[in-house]
């Protein structure tokens, strides 16, 4: 049995379970609290437990975990931290559930945006979420939030001068095609492809190694394609914010040509 440090980590208004394990340090969280924090049905959170079991990368990052769940102890379903953004990212945002429950999208994306970290920072730094109690620190807070908005405006202005604009997102995440973050660097597409796969970032089939999904620079979506009678998932990458940074750093850093 896992020799674990267990909290309840107040995230967005919600409690989330979450557990260290003491040998390895790697931390994880109960999907179940995440669903329910999010607003999802038990259908659906049933749903995504069968996912998150299934799919070849996440079930590797999950693990079943003796937790207190409120009615004693019970082994629970409980996902590595650093999967828990490539997790919130294959839950889709239908225009149904746009229309039909807009509170759970909107709770959807703050999850993905800022839930892992929240959840970090209760354990690494034993950070808690601090949320304002008066007039004063909302104002504050509010303050302090447009400020770092526009700090992240102008680095992204500098680290892309040619984007004008992204039109491709992906479940509400700023995640972005290749195509576009290569026009955005002004290098060609398939070029760029190449570099990173020389580089050690892509393997072969342009799909990121492990590593830098986890550190967050890239997702991979899965579409389905119809070919005569057959459906074929289609694995597509996508670029983060972060990741965008990397690759404009690595191209620099080995002096590469861009297009003018």
């Amino acid at each position: 049995m896992l020799n674990l440090a267990v909290k309840e980590v107040e995230f967005n208004g919600d409690t989330l379970i979450a557990a260290q394990d003491i040998a390895t340090e790697k931390i994880y969280v109960g999907v179940r609290w995440v669903c329910e924090g999010i607003g999802l049905t038990r259908g659906q959170l049933n749903n995504e437990v069968k996912k998150v079991q299934e799919d070849i990368v996440l079930g590797e990052l999950a693990r079943n975990l003796v937790l207190d769940t409120g009615y004693g102890l019970k082994e629970v379903l409980c996902i590595e931290l650093d999967g828990l953004p490539l997790w919130l990212a294959k839950i889709s945002i239908t225009p149904k559930m746009q229309k039909e429950s807009p509170e759970t999208v909107k709770k959807l994306v703050t999850y993905q945006i800022k839930a892992k970290d929240v959840l970090a920072n209760a354990f690494i730094h034993n950070i808690k979420q601090i949320v304002p109690q008066t007039y004063k620190e909302a104002l504050i807070a509010l303050v302090e939030s447009i400020e770092e908005k526009e700090k992240l405006e102008q680095e992204n202005q500098v680290l892309l001068p040619k984007a004008k604009s992204f039109d491709t997102f992906i479940d509400g995440s700023n995640y972005q095609k290749m195509n576009d973050v290569a026009k955005a660097l002004g290098y060609g597409r398939n070029k760029l492809y190449e570099f990173l796969r020389e580089k050690k970032v892509l393997m072969k089939d342009n799909l990121p190694y492990q590593k830098y999904i986890n550190i967050g620079y890239f997702t991979v979506k899965e579409n389905p394609v119809k070919k005569g009678s057959f459906i074929k998932n289609h694995s597509q990458t996508f670029v983060s914010s972060k990741g965008v940074d990397f690759i404009n750093k690595l191209l620099n850093e080995h002096n590469i040509q861009r297009i003018v």
